[in-house]
């Protein structure tokens, strides 16, 4: 990477005598190439990156237009401008001087005599020098990266091996920023210090980089990112964040951390072939995932069919999924707010991914359209089911139902239909939670299993209609809220955010349009009951 300043320390610079008069501040910007330009609207035509070579005449005459012209040249991201004196002027005029200085623009004189071509040639060879011998390095590094791949190498031999090309630090982290694979050459900075004993990226740095827009930048180009140093959030040293892109989808992130030189170009594509090498093993892990998810939603699919025929065989092969059916187990099924095909399949492939990292012994399928987890009832399910959500929302809002434990391969459909009936009475009641467990019905399970025909029956029923007919639904959720925190109206007037005043009109209001009294227990019980058939078998 040719700069500014190692450029003017060419023979050809020193012969032509170049003197920087104006933004000096800007000599460490890397040149791209040597631009010879000879008409006063040059820098619509640059692309970023050129030294340009000019005469005075070249360039527009008037004060205003100059100053414009430089401004120009800054904006479109020029390393810097060299103009000739000694001819038609004796040196560059204030003005020139002046706005390059502002806008930090290298701004360097040298002899009418030089030879334009001569500076531009030596700069251009040493620039395509310095590109073949990236793209060369890129190149081998590639093919020795591939070849780790071929060699059933992991993330991290490649960790490992990435480190030792570069001379530079790699961590390989998922997509919640916990390290996967790790390789450190020398020092490390506080970022770094906390990664390593945590196991996983400082949150207060992934909210920086969240905020200062670079994790948006990779999601929306999913490309590498230069992270430059952050004191505020102990990031002492500079970084580049490669995304690892299967289908799509982020998978996660490779980090090269730099050590005792700037990061360059070649750590830039480096580290995109890391990432794109860290892809096809995690796309191979996916393939072999893929045919076991195969045979494993076949096992899932029979035993909640209760095809148990066969029931030695079916425990058998949950048994080598590391599912002892004899013993108490839990089956899990997440619903999805977007039901298709592709989305289902992108959820099967982040809880498998998870699976695999938490090394649960668990057997995930899908059935019915829905993905669906049989797990041993001694795993502690609600680590796994917030990890399983928390890995499932970034794709989409999910819902999980629970079921109670059971034992025996004959008992797994049994399992299936409480985690259907589980998410289909909170959908009923407008249950948010994002996790349900079927052992916490307790009496709205009796509810739904009487039936819709229950309503016939029950003589509060219609009394609790009443508040629906006279569209006094204000009435209704009052009442409901009320009765579910047990007839306490310091809690209904917090939950409903109204004054208590409000809510003792209300009740009053309910008392009148049905003729009970709230303060009996047992008609708050009956009412309770009419109101939740209601929710489950009427309501929309």
């Amino acid at each position: 990477m040719l700069t500014v300043n190692e450029a003017l320390q060419f023979d050809q610079f020193q012969q032509a005598e170049a003197r920087v008069v104006a933004g000096a501040r800007g000599l460490e910007k890397a040149i791209s190439w040597v631009h010879i330009a000879a008409v006063p609207d040059a820098p619509q035509w640059l692309r970023g990156g050129e030294l340009v070579l000019t005469t005075i005449q070249n360039m527009p005459v008037e004060d205003d237009a100059q100053r414009h012209y430089i401004q120009a040249m800054a904006d479109k991201g020029a390393a810097g401008l060299v103009i000739t004196v000694g001819r038609y002027i004796s040196s560059i005029p204030d003005v020139l001087r002046e706005s390059a200085e502002q806008c930090d623009l290298p701004l360097i004189e040298i002899s009418y005599k030089a030879a334009f071509i001569d500076i531009a040639k030596v700069a251009n060879e040493r620039i395509a020098e310095e590109h073949m011998t990236m793209v060369t390095g890129a190149l081998t590094i590639h093919q020795i990266l591939t070849q780790l791949v071929l060699d059933g190498g992991d993330l991290k031999q490649l960790a490992s091996r990435l480190a030792g090309l570069l001379g530079q630090s790699i961590s390989i982290e998922n997509t919640h920023f916990e390290i996967l694979a790790s390789a450190n050459i020398a020092e490390i900075d506080e970022a770094r210090r906390f990664t390593l004993n945590a196991g996983y990226t400082d949150p207060r740095l992934i909210e920086a980089l969240e905020e200062r827009g670079f994790l948006t930048q990779i999601r929306q180009t999913l490309r590498p990112v230069f992270i430059p140093r952050m004191a505020d959030v102990g990031l002492e040293l500079e970084r580049i964040i490669a995304p690892i892109v299967v289908h799509g989808d982020i998978y996660g992130y490779v980090f090269i951390i730099a050590h005792g030189r700037p990061l360059t170009d070649l750590d830039r594509v480096a580290i995109a072939s890391g990432a794109t090498i860290a892809a096809l093993m995690m796309l191979y892990q996916e393939s072999l995932q893929s045919a076991e998810a195969s045979l494993k939603g076949s096992l899932l699919s029979q035993l909640i069919q209760g095809e148990t025929t066969n029931e030695a065989v079916l425990a058998d092969h949950a048994l080598r999924y590391g599912v002892d059916l004899s013993k108490p187990y839990t089956l899990l099924q997440i619903e999805l707010r977007d039901n298709s095909s592709q989305r289902v399949l992108q959820i099967l492939r982040r809880v498998n991914r998870l699976v695999a990292t938490q090394e649960w012994l668990v057997v995930v399928g899908q059935f019915a359209g829905q993905a669906v987890i049989l797990a041993q009832s001694s795993i502690p399910l609600g680590v796994l089911a917030e990890q399983i959500q928390r890995e499932c929302d970034a794709v989409d809002a999910v819902t999980i139902g629970v079921s109670s434990s059971h034992r025996g391969a004959s008992a797994v459909s049994l399992a299936y239909q409480e985690c259907r009936e589980v998410l289909y009475i909170a959908r009923r009641l407008h249950n948010s939670a994002s996790v349900l467990y079927f052992a916490d019905l307790g009496y709205l399970h009796t509810l739904y299993r009487s039936g819709p025909g229950s309503l016939a029956t029950n003589p509060f029923v219609p009394w609790v209609r009443r508040l629906i007919e006279q569209q006094q639904m204000d009435l209704f959720n009052t009442l409901e809220t009320y009765l579910d925190v047990g007839g306490n109206s310091v809690q209904t007037a917090r939950a409903l955010h109204i004054h208590r005043s409000t809510l003792n009109y209300r009740l009053m209001r309910v008392q009148e349009l049905c003729p009970v009294k709230l303060s009996d227990p047992a008609v708050q019980i009956n009412l309770h009951v009419a109101l939740k058939l209601i929710r489950l078998f009427e309501m929309d």
